[in-house]
């Protein structure tokens, strides 16, 4: 066999070009602009990582977020996605109540009377002009202000006289029309002889929806301790979910203070404010400086170099312990520059205040720490990772368990605010070879024909 005359360095150049792909793959801090160091304290297979201002700052805005990556101590990037959102969790539910009686006649046929709600939804009992029938009410409704899914209600020992029996069953309705029958009721007893009682006050309730009204009713036969002057003191106990509740416990606030205002060009004032980073908005408030002043804006997002109305927000003040407007919300957007313009003249630039919500990223705990996120790079781009995937087998059936949350530390350099930049384009040195290759050709052809034109000459001149 030959050997190979080619020197070592061209034959190692084949298994280069082979391993160019992975190297041109992997994670170097050379990638990325900054290094947050990552605390996490004690053991645990997988962490949260709720995003700062500063990290946004750091991430470029048209990497949408994707040039942020998790590394080990030894360098190597880790599993890392954005967390699902968690499902709401319930809320114990606890409301003292009164038992509403409906007419004795209401409870036949619905003769005269009628039962509706307001505008707030609370129950409204229309009797007829003409007196009702005389007699006990054998049904009544309660009111919990809101969908819940009730287990028990619990009616005031001291509304029970002595030697009460009665049986009671429960229903529930959203609508006050539709009722749905919530378990089988349960015998109320309040049986006394001296020191010695038997008291039975709690009826449980099983099946059915969350419903915001609920009804009593006697069985038939029975009689209540109640005339339809009464109404009983009961306490009602269950939970809700409230798919916003957790979004606004997780917003946080920043106050921005207005730039000096401007005339808008087509008239009123714009009123200019500016946030740490672009962050998510996704809610609004505006607090007026003066009493007694009210005003509508346009909430403007002036990102991208073009205005984009977010909201339309009316403004009210009157006096100085008149309380806040509520906010408004808007869809959830990434800007930092925000604008208020008006038509109202006012005395003194109002106050913004928005409402965002950080990201929140998870980590497999892959390799030893510590682990470090490196944020913020021109080219470079996070891999998508199953990590819901991993998550299941981590959560406990039918438990809504959460990765315990790593803490962002001290920030320092990897490779700097260049990581951010656009690389510098090298000078394209074939585009002026291959001019000198043209020139050089025309100069040979151009040769080429005068040498053949004096040759031509000479044979001329012979003859």
């Amino acid at each position: 066999m030959r050997p190979d005359p080619r020197p070592p360095t061209w034959r190692a150049w084949p298994l280069l070009c082979l391993l160019l792909p992975f190297a041109a793959g992997a994670v170097t801090p050379a990638d990325y602009a900054y290094r947050y160091a990552l605390a996490t304290p004690g053991r645990s297979a997988a962490w949260r990582v709720e995003l700062t201002p500063a990290v946004y700052a750091a991430s470029r805005p048209d990497a949408h977020l994707r040039d942020l990556v998790v590394v080990n101590a030894q360098g190597q990037e880790v599993p890392f996605a954005p967390l699902s959102e968690a499902p709401p969790r319930p809320q114990s539910f606890r409301l003292q109540a009164t038992l509403l009686p409906l007419p004795a006649s209401s409870a036949s046929n619905g003769t005269g009377v009628r039962v509706q709600r307001n505008s707030n939804g609370d129950i409204v009992i229309e009797q007829p002009s003409t007196p009702a029938a005389s007699g006990r009410p054998s049904q009544w409704l309660l009111d919990a202000h809101r969908r819940v899914e009730l287990d028990r209600i619990e009616i005031d020992p001291l509304a029970l006289p002595a030697d009460s029996r009665f049986h009671l069953s429960a229903q529930s309705s959203d609508d006050l029309q539709s009722w749905v029958e919530r378990g089988q009721g349960a015998d109320i007893v309040s049986v006394r002889r001296g020191v010695e009682a038997v008291e039975q006050h709690t009826i449980t309730l099983s099946g059915g929806a969350p419903a915001r009204y609920y009804r009593l009713s006697l069985r038939a036969d029975d009689v209540a301790p109640w005339d339809s002057a009464q109404t009983p003191r009961v306490e009602l106990r269950g939970s809700y979910t409230d798919p916003l509740a957790g979004r606004i416990a997780a917003r946080h606030w920043l106050t921005l203070t207005a730039t000096p205002a401007s005339t808008a060009s087509g008239g009123g004032v714009n009123y200019d404010y500016a946030l740490p980073a672009a962050l998510p908005v996704e809610a609004a408030r505006i607090d007026l400086a003066g009493d007694n002043t009210v005003a509508r804006f346009s909430l403007l997002d002036r990102d991208g170099g073009s205005e984009r109305q977010l909201a339309m927000i009316t403004a009210v003040r009157l006096g100085a312990n008149e309380g806040e407007d509520p906010s408004t919300a808007v869809a959830t957007v990434r800007v930092q520059h925000l604008r208020l313009h008006t038509d109202t003249p006012l005395s003194q630039p109002p106050s913004l205040r928005v409402a965002w919500r950080p990201d929140v990223f998870v980590f497999l705990a892959e390799g030893d720490g510590p682990y470090s996120l490196l944020a913020g790079s021109y080219a470079a781009r996070r891999g998508d990772y199953p990590v819901d995937a991993a998550l299941e087998r981590l959560r406990p059936a039918g438990a809504d368990w959460q990765p315990p949350l790593a803490t962002l530390g001290a920030v320092s350099d990897a490779a700097g605010a260049s990581a951010l930049m656009a690389p510098k384009t090298p000078y394209d040195w074939t585009r002026s070879l291959l001019w000198l290759v043209l020139i050089g050709g025309a100069l040979m052809v151009a040769g080429m024909a005068w040498s053949l034109l004096r040759q031509a000459r000479r044979g001329d001149d012979q003859r």
